[in-house]
């Protein structure tokens, strides 16, 4: 009776360790390696676009792009003083800039 266990409780294991093994050859084919990839890429693309949006509206917004021409000018953001001109203004809210 205990050799009949034993020799189903092998082979049951036998059959999980194949299946593993597969599942884990299926997952580093070149195709699904490939895929893994770019969706990674894409993934990180999407990222990069988000941040650059947010950083865009937040220059437009200290710069005033997005207000109406009609407004009066905003006060010069704190720390600065009023005569400083739009250029100005870039230099100190773009990391890296150079003057032209």
């Amino acid at each position: 009776m205990s050799r009949i266990f034993y020799l189903a409780f092998g082979a049951a294991g036998g059959v999980v360790v194949v299946r593993q093994a597969a599942k884990a050859a299926a997952a580093l084919t070149p195709t699904s390696l490939a895929g893994s990839f770019v969706q990674s890429v894409q993934e990180f693309f999407a990222d990069v676009r988000e941040a650059a949006a947010e950083r865009e509206e937040e220059i437009r917004g200290a710069l005033g792009l997005d207000r109406d021409p009609d407004d009066p000018a905003p006060p010069a953001p704190a720390g600065l003083p009023e005569d400083v001109d739009d250029l100005e203004r870039t230099m100190r809210l773009v990391p890296g800039a150079r003057r032209p």
